[in-house]
């Protein structure tokens, strides 16, 4: 696995090469300063599979360089771990917010972050290796233009928008210090596997994007982060919403309208519209980290069940 490894602490990367080199992670390039960490990520052939970088450094800091990592296609899905004594719910929110895949805070903790380095390679070597029957190759030629309907994925363009495992990163990194004033809430989309199955993958992919917008543009709370979890649902958290049952009726019918216009045609029925529901948002104050995942799901379930039967499998 090809690490770089950025930090402007010369003990810090000192102990990280040792750790990483005494544990097999012998590809480990370093840097001391976000501005020489982007000239050597510019030229780097192949790119990186991992990057770890530290948040605060003289110049640029490390969120903006995760940010501007995250420009490039290379790079648009590389874990990026933030590894910084920074440990305030606002620091881990702009982590996040610059395209963070993970935080983990110093004094570093060897076994936890050896397992955290671990569980980022095996999930890379298991992106790497095709199925040994050839299904994947099968899958690829029948569905080569459509979008995996169960499968979480970014959908880009959207304000808030995270990864669904980054989302539950930020959650157990924030439960570390307890989580306050924040719901987890979701929207699905009604007939979601039916529009799937009538559209073609750009139809689709514009289907969620224009559902993402309506949500960041009508979700009515000062800090949030959105996550598209597969199946026409979008999951999220949001920093001090207090939305009650009128209210969430209310957004979820400002949501319904500015989708209104858009109908797609179908061979099998009368055109499907775009109509997202939306769940009576679940408060996560002082939850620990699997449980605000957990309540995170249970908010998805809410909206699909708020949708009604599927009238199709995908």
């Amino acid at each position: 696995m090809k690490i770089l490894a950025v930090d402007d602490d010369p003990l810090i990367r000192h102990l990280l090469k040792q750790v990483l080199m005494s544990s097999g992670y012998v590809d480990v390039t370093f840097a001391e300063s976000a501005e020489q960490a982007a000239q050597i990520i510019a030229q780097a052939s192949p790119p990186f599979e991992c990057m770890l970088i530290d948040i605060r450094m003289p110049g640029v800091e490390g969120d903006e360089l995760c940010y501007w990592a995250r420009q490039f296609s290379e790079h648009n899905k590389t874990p990026i771990v933030m590894v910084t004594a920074l440990a305030e719910k606002s620091d881990i929110d702009r982590a996040f917010a610059a395209g963070a895949s993970d935080y983990i805070t110093k004094p570093l903790v060897i076994p936890d972050f050896l397992s955290l380095i671990d569980q980022i390679r095996r999930q890379i070597e298991k992106n790497r290796c095709p199925k040994r029957d050839g299904s994947d190759a099968q899958a690829n030629t029948a569905g080569r233009d459509r979008i995996d309907f169960t499968q979480p994925m970014r959908v880009g363009g959207i304000k808030g928008e995270i990864e669904l495992g980054a989302l539950e990163n930020y959650l157990f990194s924030l439960s570390k210090s307890g989580i306050k004033g924040m719901d987890a809430f979701s929207f699905a989309i009604k007939d979601a596997a039916k529009l799937h199955f009538v559209c073609s993958r750009e139809v689709f992919l514009s289907i969620l994007k224009a559902t993402g917008m309506a949500i960041s543009q009508y979700l009515t709370a000062p800090q949030f982060f959105l996550s598209y979890a597969g199946r026409g649902a979008f999951a999220g958290v949001a920093q001090e919403m207090d939305i009650c049952k009128k209210v969430r009726d209310e957004i979820e019918y400002e949501v319904q309208e500015k989708l209104n216009e858009i109908q797609i045609p179908s061979s099998i029925g009368a055109p499907i519209g775009v109509i997202p529901y939306m769940c009576v948002p679940q408060r996560l104050n002082m939850c620990s980290g699997q449980k605000a995942v957990d309540a995170l799901y249970l908010a998805v379930g809410d909206a699909e069940h708020r949708c009604g039967p599927a009238l199709l499998t995908a």
